[in-house]
């Protein structure tokens, strides 16, 4: 699958939870080229999560605890406030845990769809689909 990570109190999550009905977009717009991934997203483990954050830099992992991603914020100074002091809680070159509201997803793909873009709007559309109970791939090509 696809992984990603985020805070598990962002709108991004909330929406996973209610519906993990997702997809993914890759575009590469100079290339008149893109990939869209639709899937199932499930959380992955918490020793999955622990060891990705633990090779973020310090300053992406005092960021993770200092945003209250997706809330709205009185000014800039407040989040700066709240990321000099988890600043100062775990100084530079100390161990920074991982907060338990941030953490990965993984989208398991149930199709991917290579696009890219040709003269007239002839594009190339080629998707690569499969069933929940199997794990064989169809290759479909679609109009533009």
């Amino acid at each position: 699958g696809f992984t990603f990570y985020t805070n598990y109190r962002s709108r991004k999550a909330h929406g996973i939870d209610m519906d993990p009905h997702v997809s993914l977009l890759f575009p590469w717009y100079p290339l008149e080229r893109q990939v869209t991934v639709t899937g199932l997203a499930e959380k992955v483990s918490d020793e999955n999560s622990d060891a990705y954050f633990a090779t973020r830099p310090w300053s992406s992992q005092i960021g993770a605890w200092a945003s209250h991603q997706s809330s709205p914020l009185a000014s800039r100074d407040e989040l700066e406030e709240r990321w000099r002091g988890a600043a100062a809680k775990w100084p530079e070159g100390s161990v920074v845990p991982r907060p338990p509201h941030w953490g990965g997803f993984r989208v398991i793909p149930l199709s991917i769809e290579f696009w890219q873009g040709r003269y007239s709007r002839l594009h190339d559309r080629l998707r690569y689909e499969r069933s929940d109970s199997t794990t064989d791939w169809a290759i479909q090509r679609y109009y533009p």
